[in-house]
């Protein structure tokens, strides 16, 4: 029963009211149970009730190999996928999840553990749905976020049908649901014809052409100005400020100059920067800055008319940043000098 098509087994198997209501029940994270189906006037046959035993224990495809809790209140999870690859998914408590739509990363932000090993394949709209499952039942989430593993905008029509699909079956709206990506002109064109629009967050990280190249060797070739207003027209289509993230490494990219640079090319843009301080990352020769130097920077940002907030990665105590945790895990899914198990 596992596999991709593990949601169409409950359409297929039972009637529309009841694999509605199934859908509902599997995307808040809750038992499919045959109380809570006559509570709501439908009553199971037995062989209903028995497939659903069934569908519970093995109808989703992927299954969550490691669970690590930060002392934040985060939960990172190492997703195992059917055919043996795995993933990352990060459950907040401040309601949000932060789901992969790859396994692995083909851009090699050169700060990233996700793209250490290249990217190997796109994630089916289903195993990326399935992360939202894992995380709701972990905690209460009603915000998606696509800022884990891979380039979004590289697997572009699985990720547009996940966030369909979040709208219509896990009832989150489009509006609480942001896309992070390195950017593409053509990308954002496909974006605004879809039939559910997420928000954006564009992953800019330096406002210096030629730098920006070096720190995301594989990003796309268009123009950072192109970019910059390809995003602001979307998101002015959207109704929803663009996020433009800056993640902060000493010496790289948070000198005034990089301030000024930042802010004379988001100059007329809707939006706001959020600077991210680093999660060191074993082996890569960059430097975390000082929570000083990141309030000091949002302060001459807002001075020059932009908004500007800092925001914490999650997970650094545990060594579990975005695709660190993947990286560490082993063969039968346990990591080094972790004590958590799998759920």
């Amino acid at each position: 029963m596992t596999g991709t098509a593990s949601f169409q087994a409950l359409r297929a198997t039972l009637p529309p009211a009841k694999a509605r209501l199934a859908l509902r029940f599997v995307f808040q994270g809750l038992a499919l149970a045959p109380e809570e189906f006559a509570a709501r006037g439908h009553t199971l046959t037995r062989g209903e009730a028995e497939f659903l035993v069934r569908w519970q224990a093995e109808g989703m495809g992927s299954r969550v190999l490691e669970r690590v809790a930060s002392g934040d209140g985060s939960v990172r999870m190492v997703v195992g996928l059917a055919d043996g690859e795995r993933v990352e998914s990060v459950a907040m408590p401040v309601g949000a999840v932060c789901v992969s739509s790859q396994v692995g990363c083909a851009v090699r932000c050169r700060f990233c553990a996700s793209g250490l090993d290249g990217v190997k394949r796109n994630l089916e709209a289903q195993e990326i749905l399935e992360q939202v499952v894992h995380a709701r039942r972990e905690m209460r989430i009603d915000r998606v976020v696509f800022m884990g593993m891979g380039e979004p905008t590289h697997n572009l029509e699985n990720v547009l049908a996940a966030v369909a699909a979040l709208k219509h079956e896990a009832l989150i709206s489009p509006t609480r649901q942001t896309l992070s990506t390195v950017g593409s002109v053509r990308a954002f064109a496909r974006m605004a014809e879809a039939e559910v629009r997420p928000c954006l967050a564009f992953s800019l990280h330096c406002a210096d052409e030629e730098r920006r190249r070096e720190l995301l060797p594989h990003a796309g070739r268009d123009p950072l100005p192109e970019l910059v207003a390809a995003a602001d027209a979307y998101g002015r289509r959207m109704g929803v400020p663009v996020q433009w993230e800056w993640t902060l490494l000493e010496g790289v990219n948070d000198s005034d100059q990089d301030v000024a640079q930042l802010c004379a090319l988001l100059g007329g843009t809707r939006g706001y920067v959020n600077l991210i301080l680093w999660n060191p990352v074993a082996g890569l020769p960059f430097a975390r800055p000082r929570q000083e130097r990141a309030v000091q920077m949002v302060r001459e940002i807002k001075r020059r008319g932009i908004l500007a907030t800092i925001r914490n990665s999650t997970g650094g105590d545990v060594e579990a940043a975005c695709g660190q945790l993947r990286r560490r895990a082993r063969p039968e899914g346990r990591s080094v000098g972790s004590a958590h198990g799998g759920g």
